[in-house]
């Protein structure tokens, strides 16, 4: 073997399988890394979005039984538990009882509450504090066809009427006979309420757990989120959830639509 076919192989590089796989964990741990950079942090923030999310939700809620305790008592109640048990009373007691409205003492454990009731309260109850949903339902219409007496014309006339309307038509001294029926089906969507109740965590901020201050004034009212200055918890040894105060709602006009 030459000279020169010796020095060529001298100067091809050591294989070193140590440091490969040293590399490759770098690599690893590089890839790792970049992952939770980018991947935590979405997690917190989508966290932060859904508890003032909640927050906003529960005092929107409160703000609606203000209203309500305010329509029927002629003031404010600056408890909103008390005035959730209330306005809560007064909807059982108008569902139970179609003639329970106008002026009414409702008595409950944390006392006694001089209310002018709405006719059929729990229907605003039920609406308002309620989950909307879309449904689509397969409706029937059937269709009659009717001949009625005409007392200008001595004939008879052929009337079509919805089956709603049959009895309605049959009451006619005029009315004769049913010649004909038609059925078909139609789509129609339609809005549904499933109503929910009160439970005394909605009168709690989600984030610290204390009771929202609700203040009035001369007939004015505010409903404010207990939370002073920035919150701040730790989250996966490194990052942090961070959140300030949610906001308010001030004579039914909520800051954060400002």
């Amino acid at each position: 073997m030459s000279k020169e076919v010796v020095e060529n192989f001298d100067d091809v590089p050591e294989y070193k399988p140590t440091m490969v796989k040293a590399l490759n964990y770098v690599a690893l741990l590089l890839a790792l890394a970049l992952i939770i950079v980018i991947y935590i942090p979405s997690i917190i923030w989508e966290e932060e979005a859904s508890v003032r999310n909640e927050g906003r939700r529960r005092m929107t809620i409160l703000n609606e039984v203000e209203k309500y305790y305010h329509q029927m008592a002629n003031k404010h109640q600056t408890d909103p538990v008390v005035a959730m048990k209330v306005v809560s009373a007064v909807r059982d007691s108008t569902r139970a009882d179609s003639n329970y409205f106008g002026e009414k003492d409702v008595n409950l454990d944390i006392g006694n509450f001089s209310m002018n009731v709405p006719k059929n309260f729990y229907l605003l109850f039920d609406t308002t504090f309620a989950f909307s949903y879309k449904k689509k339902d397969t409706l029937i219409d059937t269709t009659f066809k009717v001949t009625k007496w005409n007392t200008e014309l001595f004939t008879y006339d052929t009337v079509y009427i919805l089956s709603h309307r049959w009895r309605q038509i049959q009451s006619d001294s005029s009315y004769r006979d049913v010649v004909g029926k038609e059925t078909s089906e139609r789509i129609s969507e339609n809005t549904y309420y499933r109503p929910y109740y009160f439970v005394d965590k909605m009168a709690y901020s989600p984030l610290i757990n204390e009771q929202y201050i609700v203040t009035t004034d001369s007939g004015s009212y505010k409903i404010k989120d207990p939370l002073r200055g920035e919150y701040k918890d730790s989250r996966y040894f490194f990052f942090a959830f961070k959140d300030t105060c949610h906001g308010w709602i001030e004579d039914d006009q909520k800051s954060w639509d400002k």
